[in-house]
């Protein structure tokens, strides 16, 4: 019966789809080459103005957000009607051995005290790395740490690795500044649309109906670059771009899945937690097109390879 389905999936269209927009690791001011961290935050914001997109941030000290210049760049994001959220201070791994509960605890305390003043705060909270504890102590007990405090858990329910391609990106243009950077976008949105498809189908397989989606991508040069053609591309698609605080409004985003090591992508949590394993093989058994195979990591370094990127 998945298998069917899946196949329906991957042969009709998409219905209309509405997708709301995160980025991650702000402001991550990581020196990049034609365009410095400052310059890529104007360039997102332009983006997102003219074509009326709201965005929520989720910023952490180690990042930049513990600076002057980070602050500066922050307080330019909230005063343009973006929302500001906490990522930790540290962005620490919660499933590492090593990484305590109450350490975390105290380092995101560390991370909101940051941002708390900024306007477009909100009290949502984002786990770095999408991990949300190896043991079931730390996941339930940094759980009841955000109920008690009101914090809402900033699920993810379409993931990327848009981060790889712009270490790939990064890298080519300080060894060559001048090449071209098209077959890097194009690849981009290849990526994306594979990590959108293949997302919505899980998501309507594991809560049996559409769900507004969070996508999550990275405050990085790619983005700088390329937001505008992400945001168009999507609109091409049928998909309608909404506040983040829309979809967040959906139930799904309010639950906190028992899923052991926790975290991960929305679908992927409930699915691991009801004991539900098998729509990722079977997506790729049923896929004929390389390029729905995208969403993978892998797969899409092995594709940087052949392309030469």
């Amino acid at each position: 019966m998945l298998r069917h389905l899946i196949s329906l999936l991957l042969v009709l269209p998409l219905a209309a789809q509405k997708v709301a927009l995160s980025l991650d690791d702000a402001p991550f001011l990581r020196p990049a080459p034609h365009m410095a961290a400052p310059a890529q935050h104007l360039a997102m914001r332009k983006t997102l103005r003219d074509r009326k997109v709201q965005a929520i941030l989720f910023a952490n000290g180690v990042n930049g957000g513990d600076t002057p210049e980070g602050k500066a760049i922050l307080q330019a994001w909230g005063e343009a009607g973006h929302l500001i959220a906490n990522h930790s201070y540290s962005h620490w791994d919660l499933n590492r051995d090593e990484v305590t509960l109450d350490a975390y605890e105290a380092d995101v305390l560390k991370g909101e005290a940051l941002i708390r003043a900024l306007p477009g705060f909100t009290k949502r909270y984002r786990y770095p790395f999408l991990r949300a504890g190896n043991t079931v102590a730390k996941r339930d007990g940094f759980y009841a740490f955000l109920a008690a405090r009101g914090d809402a858990i900033g699920h993810v329910s379409i993931d990327t690795a848009d981060y790889l391609l712009d270490e790939r990106l990064r890298k080519r243009l300080e060894e060559e500044p001048w090449a071209d950077t098209a077959p890097y976008r194009d690849l981009y949105l290849k990526h994306l649309w594979a990590c959108a498809r293949f997302y919505d189908a899980w998501s309507r397989e594991v809560f049996g109906r559409e769900i507004p989606h969070v996508i999550l991508l990275h405050s990085r040069l790619l983005n700088g670059l390329f937001l505008g053609d992400v945001i168009d591309f999507f609109r091409v698609k049928g998909w309608t771009w909404v506040s983040p605080a829309e979809a967040f409004k959906d139930p799904a985003y309010a639950l906190m899945p028992k899923n052991l090591p926790g975290g991960e992508a929305l679908a992927d949590a409930v699915s691991a937690e009801r004991g539900q394993p098998g729509f990722v093989k079977a997506w790729r058994a049923n896929s004929t097109d390389p390029d729905d195979l995208l969403f993978s990591e892998r797969r899409l370094s092995e594709r940087m390879d052949q392309l030469g990127l």
